[in-house]
C-alpha cells in the first residue's frame, strides 16, 4: 500500500486539499484575486496531488471546484506572457493544465464548476468524469481573442460529447455560454440551484460551502457505496469507447485486460456472498 495521500499532503500557495467524506479527495482552487488563474508551479503542484489520489487505497473518488466567484480561468497568462517573451516554449503536453485535461488516470473526478469556468479551466472539466455546475456558472473558451488556441485536449474531447459544429461555436468565436446550455448540450450532467433545499448528507451538513459543492460530495458519496475495485473498472470501459471511438475494441479490452481482475478481487467476492446472505457488503480497498 503507498503512503495515504492524507499523510503526505502538503501547504500550497493557491488550492487546498481537504476530504470532506471518508473516501473522497477535494481540491479547492484558491487564488480568487486572479479568478483562480493556474501557474506552471501550481499546475505540477495539482498534478501530484492526483497520481497520489491514484496511489492511495483509501481515497476512491476525487472532487476538484474553486473559490471566490470562479472555478478557474486556466493558465495565468501574465506568467505565460513573460515565458513567451523569454523565448521559453509552453509545453501542452500530457497530463496538461493542473493535472487534469490529459489526465488518464484510475478514479473518477467530479468538477463542481461554481462559477466562471473558461480557457484551461474549461479544459480541465472536459475530461473530468462528471460535470456539476452551479446555475451561475458561465463556460467559454476564449483563447482566440488572445491569440491563443485551445490545444490541451478539450477540443477533441467536446467534439465527442456536444457535436462538431457546437464546439466550432464556442471554439471559434470565444463567446459565453451559460451552465443549462452546456446541460442540453449533455456536457454537463446536473445544474444545481444555488438556493435550493434538501441535501442530506453529514458530510455535506459539516463542510458548508456552494450547493454544486454539496451535490457533488453526495454523488461522491453514493459512488462510494458502491465497490472500489467496480468502480474503476467501469470507468476504464466508459473512458476507453470515449477515447478510441470502437465500442467493441474497449468492450475486449475491458475483458481481457480489466475483467479478470475484478473477478480476483475480494470486492467481487463480498457482493455476490453479500446478496446472497441479503446484506450490506462490506467493502475493502481497491488492489487494481
Amino acid at each position: 500500500m503507498s503512503p495515504g495521500l492524507r499523510n503526505t499532503v502538503g501547504v500550497y500557495d493557491f488550492f487546498h486539499v481537504s476530504f470532506p467524506s471518508e473516501h473522497i479527495l477535494q481540491v479547492t482552487l484558491s487564488r480568487p484575486e486572479k479568478l483562480n488563474c493556474i501557474d506552471k508551479k501550481t499546475s505540477k503542484q495539482m498534478q501530484s496531488i492526483w497520481e497520489l489520489f491514484d496511489q492511495d487505497d483509501s481515497l476512491w473518488v476525487g472532487i476538484i471546484t474553486g473559490s471566490g466567484r470562479a472555478f478557474c480561468t486556466g493558465a495565468d497568462l501574465t506568467e505565460w506572457n513573460r515565458m513567451n517573451e523569454a523565448g521559453i516554449f509552453n509545453d501542452m503536453g500530457a497530463p496538461g493544465l493542473g493535472g487534469l485535461c490529459r489526465r488518464e488516470g484510475k478514479k473518477p473526478i467530479i468538477a463542481a464548476v461554481n462559477g466562471i469556468c473558461m480557457g484551461g479551466g474549461f479544459e480541465m472539466i472536459s475530461n473530468c468524469d462528471m460535470i456539476l455546475a452551479s446555475e451561475l456558472a458561465t463556460f467559454a473558451l476564449p483563447e482566440v481573442k488572445r491569440g491563443i488556441a485551445p490545444v490541451a485536449g478539450c477540443l477533441p474531447r467536446l467534439a465527442r460529447v456536444i457535436g462538431l459544429q457546437r464546439t466550432m461555436d464556442l471554439a471559434l468565436t470565444g463567446r459565453t455560454v451559460n451552465a443549462q446550455t452546456l446541460h442540453s448540450w449533455g456536457l454537463v450532467s446536473k445544474v444545481v440551484e444555488e438556493k435550493s433545499a434538501g441535501f442530506t448528507s453529514n458530510a455535506v451538513e459539516t463542510q458548508g460551502g456552494s450547493r454544486v459543492l454539496q451535490a457533488a460530495i453526495r454523488i461522491g458519496e453514493a459512488m462510494c457505496r458502491n465497490s472500489p475495485d467496480a468502480l474503476i473498472v467501469a470507468r476504464r470501459g466508459i473512458r476507453s469507447a470515449w477515447e478510441q471511438g470502437n465500442a467493441d475494441e474497449a468492450t475486449e479490452t475491458l475483458a481481457r485486460e480489466w475483467y479478470p481482475q475484478l473477478v480476483a478481487g475480494k470486492n467481487f467476492a463480498e457482493g455476490l456472498k453479500a446478496f446472497v446472505d441479503k446484506r450490506a457488503p462490506e467493502w475493502t480497498s481497491p488492489k487494481l
